[in-house]
């Protein structure tokens, strides 16, 4: 049945039965009015009981010898007067099928309408929201899954409980067979600007889709390489440029001054600085170095959450964290190097701040959020967001950076060298390839100043072939040896040989901004090699 918005589809007693001995009124499922999922587009608007009431006051006599039950300020809101109430006697069905309006009742009680606007993928997609803020707090499904539109409960007269403060939405689903949906959340008085919830009528997007990067079933995560996966919340406030004369609070965080590159530290117990730098500040005694420090590049950045990724690939650790994101038990492994600067803090799953997402195959972190031990693969589909320093330090609720900038890791250049099956069939120890820059300053291949290439963490690309295919990584935008411009493209030789089987070959390649590269060293059988003895 669809959603009833004209009085003309509700009936006494069939649809709305009022009792004018307690002053309920009681909607009912037995005729017109349904309670199916999705709320959207079934029960009855406010509006149309009100009108309804209307119309059998004005034609009942017994009806009418009783004070009017509600007063509405507009069509979506209003307070129930003269001593009336919605039944209660229905394990709440009368107000699970009241539509489009919030209200107040005689008994102090506070409702309010939560419409959300876009579409969920599913009708069976249920929705939850969180009333009470905290990290370590519970959260309550709605009524109905699919699209909302229906009231809950604001103000509990009985205690009296307030939840006009805080109210968070979420949507974080899953099939658990290897597919997924993209999450979706809102804070509704931080949205939207309201310092507290009235009994009223609120409209806010909440809708979800198929996510494309989730390939991975629930099932896998307890095995493989996503049992070394796990996230720290860091403690930390401030993150500030270290200043002298300074009142530091217990927990704060400060860049040095002075430094080149600059460092971050932290420190346990506060106290007043006094000195040129954190190096020899007498006022604050106890700097110790920051967990949440990270170098990307030749910076230092801050974070206070780290992913540990064991080595696993970006889409890895995304589908490990979305999965996480839909636990009620607490994901913080609170087990980061330094005991004093862990959080500490019970971090259930379903209320966690969202941690990754994808913008298009770029994997994006959240804000103050790091990945430790990726796999090196991903480097160039990953970026971070920091948090910025003298950028107003964290939210004291959230711990979320008030400013946040994107940072990556230089481009590592990748790819593999081919080697042609006379030079893999030779025993190992009688073979050997090297990279050498075509010209890097002047100090070009064939001559005694020839540079072997560094790959990305500093080595020569240099080795015996103990492989058809051997990978090989390169800091395009760093890497200056032998005057080397960053940056740019690089020039290279590859030389290889064996002793008995293949020949001695050169293979001339430009290093482009771009992984998947491809090097192809062919050498000619080896027919004059001896060495008899």
């Amino acid at each position: 049945m669809a959603k009833i918005v004209d009085p003309d589809g509700l009936a006494q007693t069939t649809d709305v039965v009022i009792n004018t001995t307690t002053k309920k009124i009681k909607i009912v499922t037995t005729g017109n009015v349904s309670n199916a999922s999705p709320a959207s587009t079934s029960g009855v608007t406010l509006q149309a009981i009100y009108s309804f009431l209307k119309e059998e006051w004005k034609t009942d006599s017994a009806l009418n010898k009783f004070k009017f039950p509600i007063k509405m300020f507009t069509k979506t809101d209003g307070i129930m007067i003269n001593g009336w109430d919605w039944a209660s006697d229905d394990s709440g069905l009368t107000r699970s099928v009241i539509r489009d309006g919030g209200w107040e009742e005689t008994t102090g009680d506070k409702y309010a309408s939560i419409v959300s606007l876009g579409n969920f993928d599913a009708t069976g997609d249920q929705a939850y929201y969180q009333n009470i803020i905290g990290y370590d707090q519970s959260t309550s499904n709605f009524g109905h899954t699919g699209n909302l539109n229906e009231a809950i409960m604001i103000y509990n007269a009985t205690g009296p409980v307030d939840y006009t403060g805080y109210l968070k939405l979420f949507l974080r689903i899953a099939s658990g067979s290897g597919t997924g949906k993209l999450y979706s959340e809102y804070n509704l008085l931080t949205e939207q600007t309201i310092s507290a919830l009235e009994p009223v009528l609120y409209k806010l997007p909440l809708s979800n889709s198929t996510d494309l990067k989730i390939t991975t079933a629930d099932s896998a995560f307890s095995s493989g390489v996503y049992t070394g996966m796990k996230i720290n919340y860091l403690k930390g406030s401030g993150f500030t440029t270290w200043a002298n004369s300074t009142l530091y609070a217990a927990g704060a965080v400060v860049q040095e001054a002075t430094g080149s590159p600059k460092r971050w530290f932290f420190t346990a117990a506060g106290g007043t600085s006094s000195g040129t730098d954190v190096q020899d500040d007498t006022g604050v005694t106890d700097w110790a170095a920051y967990d949440g420090e990270v170098q990307i590049g030749t910076s230092y950045y801050a974070f206070n959450r780290i992913v540990t990724g064991n080595n696993g690939t970006d889409q890895e650790i995304y589908n490990w964290a979305q999965y996480k994101l839909r636990q009620t038990s607490d994901i913080n492994a609170n087990n980061s190097p330094t005991t004093n600067q862990r959080l500490g803090l019970t971090v259930k799953g379903k209320v966690a701040e969202l941690l990754l997402e994808y913008v298009g195959d770029t994997l994006k972190t959240k804000p103050g959020l790091y990945i430790s031990g990726f796999n090196t693969n991903s480097t160039n589909s990953i970026k971070f967001r920091d948090i910025t320093v003298d950028g107003g330090g964290v939210n004291a609720n959230t711990y979320l950076p008030v400013t946040s900038t994107e940072r990556a890791y230089p481009f590592v250049a990748a790819g593999n060298i081919n080697f042609s099956s006379n030079l893999v069939s030779e025993p190992d120890g009688d073979t050997i390839y090297t990279m050498y820059f075509n010209n890097a300053g002047g100090n070009q291949f064939d001559s005694a100043n020839a540079i072997i290439v560094n790959d990305n963490s500093g080595d020569p690309i240099t080795g015996q072939i103990t492989a058809a295919q051997i990978a090989f990584d390169f800091d395009y935008d760093n890497n200056v040896q032998g005057g080397r411009t960053g940056g740019t493209d690089a020039a290279v030789w590859v030389v290889a040989q064996g002793l008995n089987g293949a020949t001695w070959v050169a293979a001339s390649y430009t290093i482009t901004r771009a992984t998947g590269q491809s090097i192809t060293v062919n050498a000619d059988d080896e027919r004059n090699y001896s060495n008899p003895t």
